[in-house]
């Protein structure tokens, strides 16, 4: 079960992404995070649907794997990661794979005043904001730099599943019977520990109710156009056995967002809340 950090304010995770950094590129340049490969981020790519020429603002990129997704599908993107270190893995591997992309370090938080009103045509955020202390703070900056009609694509753990206690019961065998969860009111920052990468690393991130999110939604000035919850395909679970659980449980959620207002919706005919 995750503990409760000591801190969770920007400077923390700063540290905390800092010291994760290579073990979590290295995890990734190997295909070790297959859930990210193979399943939610392909999931999250099709929910963008059409990116090409769009200016496309990736939020908490991480290492890039997003941002380097929206670039080869034609994009033009700019990635902004509060930890150094991560924006540093994120360019080398822009350097070996030369896709334009603008790799920044900066707290999301403070996106609003970093960029112009109306700077971008869409965001995405891919498994990150609940990583960010200010949550709210973040959705009234991509709202400010949106132009009219965009849209903000973001992915998230899900708040019923990601509970403060969560564990899987096991028959004899090993196998999972079913997911025990509890603990779901209680909001506030938890510490996840990270085993099996290159080395051990802890990182913290919120929990918080479906009730909570989407307060900040609407009080950032966001509508819901879509909402995914996305499941690994008969196909995938047996290419990779391990992600059966997922297709039993939501892990995650996707939001589809566009700001309050008028302006047409760049993506007319391509519903994300369809099946």
């Amino acid at each position: 079960m995750p503990e409760r950090p000591e801190r969770f304010d920007a400077a923390s995770v700063r540290e905390a992404w800092d010291r994760a950094a290579d073990a979590y590129a290295q995890g990734q340049s190997s295909g070790r995070d297959h859930y990210r490969y193979e399943f939610f981020g392909p999931a999250q790519v099709e929910a963008c649907g059409e990116v090409r020429g769009m200016r496309l603002l990736d939020v908490g990129c991480g290492s890039g794997y997003f941002a380097r997704e929206m670039a080869r599908r034609g994009a033009r993107v700019t990635g902004v990661d509060i930890s150094p270190r991560m924006i540093e893995h994120a360019r080398r591997g822009d350097e070996a794979e030369p896709l334009g992309i603008d790799f920044r370090v900066g707290d999301a938080a403070e996106i609003g005043g970093r960029f112009a009103a109306g700077s971008f045509d869409m965001a995405a955020s891919c498994l990150a904001l609940q990583d960010m202390p200010d949550v709210p703070a973040v959705l009234r900056g991509v709202a400010e730099v949106l132009r009219p009609g965009g849209r903000f694509v973001a992915s998230i753990a899900h708040p019923c599943t990601d509970t403060p206690f969560r564990r899987w019961e096991r028959d004899e065998a090993g196998r999972k019977r079913w997911l025990c969860t509890d603990r779901y009111f209680e909001r506030g920052p938890l510490e996840y520990a990270w085993k099996g990468w290159a080395y051990e690393f802890a990182t913290p991130a919120q929990h918080a109710t479906l009730e909570d999110w989407f307060g900040w939604i609407h009080g950032a000035g966001f509508r819901l156009r879509g909402l995914r919850e996305p499941r690994p395909t008969e196909e995938a679970v047996r290419a990779r056995p391990d992600l059966e659980d997922a297709a039993r449980v939501p892990y995650f959620l996707i939001l589809d967002l566009v700001p309050e207002g008028p302006g047409p919706d760049p993506a007319a005919g391509n519903d994300a809340s369809e099946p």
